[in-house]
């Protein structure tokens, strides 16, 4: 099998078992995010282990997911915050966790402990919050196919980018960081991915055409940023991929790093609209 049949089937078989878990039932959805976010940071930790850093992997990943299981608890019963506050003891652990590993660098572990649950839990459990808290004027409870939206955006975005970009791209983005991204390509991904927005309006009417365009330039814009964050890491690093857990495609960060860094920005923009209670 060739890289490109190998990456064909890879994707989507990616795409549809993504969007099936969240389309769906709530359930479903809980669980393909629950295991990503704790993949996620494991391979994050993976990638950081050193010869001058140790992260607190047990540690990291209890900590992520009792966040995660608790705000879907709250949320999907309606109950009050303040359990939620149990994220302020948890980390002060991690700093007494380190005292009993007799590791060398040990504020390295701990910042790359917590850095971990900043970039990967804290973007999964605002998805919680969208799909769980999103409140348009109605009484359903769930609202997964608002991050369905915006994963297809992301889609589109990579889809545009990349055909622009191969075809046209001449003009470096950010040389230093991904030598291939072109301006030509972020606007192609841009066009693709508002595009999308306008046809996305059409089938998930929570938010209006204008609202869903807004975000797409957002995700554009955000997850651009995100792409170059996580090529700064693996270069940083001297690695191609983040994991191997796709074939064809790298690791889960590989997968989500454009949704990692977008989608506290576009909860911000929901708040600020006034769709959350």
């Amino acid at each position: 099998m060739n890289n490109f049949t190998q990456r064909a089937i890879t994707g989507l078989s990616f795409a549809f078992i993504m969007a099936a878990s969240i389309l769906l039932s709530p359930w479903s959805f809980v669980a393909i995010f629950f295991l990503i976010s704790t993949l996620g940071l494991i391979e994050f930790y993976q990638l950081m282990k050193s010869d001058q850093s140790a992260p607190q992997v047990i540690s990291g990943v209890l900590i992520a997911q009792t966040l995660f299981l608790l705000l879907t608890y709250l949320l999907w019963s309606k109950s009050d915050f303040d359990l939620m506050l149990v994220a302020i003891p948890m980390v002060s652990t991690v700093f007494i966790m380190e005292l009993f590993r007799n590791k060398s660098h040990p504020f390295q572990n701990i910042a790359i402990t917590l850095m971990g649950i900043v970039y990967l839990t804290l973007p999964m459990l605002l998805m919680v919050k969208i799909a769980f808290g999103f409140t348009p004027g109605d009484l359903i409870p769930y609202h997964g196919e608002i991050i369905m939206g915006c994963i297809l955006l992301v889609w589109a975005s990579d889809t545009g980018a990349y055909m622009i970009g191969s075809k046209i791209g001449k003009n470096r983005l950010f040389e230093r960081i991904s030598p291939k991204k072109s301006w030509e390509g972020f606007f192609g991904g841009m066009i693709t991915s508002v595009l999308a927005a306008w046809l996305i309006s059409t089938w998930f009417e929570d938010l209006t055409m204008i609202e869903w365009m807004i975000i797409s330039v957002i995700i554009v814009v955000t997850g651009t940023l995100g792409d170059l964050v996580e090529s700064m890491l693996k270069r940083s690093l001297g690695v191609k991929d983040s994991g191997n857990i796709l074939p064809g495609h790298g690791g889960i960060l590989d997968r989500f790093d454009a949704l990692l860094i977008s989608i506290p920005f576009v909860f911000f923009y929901l708040f600020l609209i006034g769709k959350f209670s």
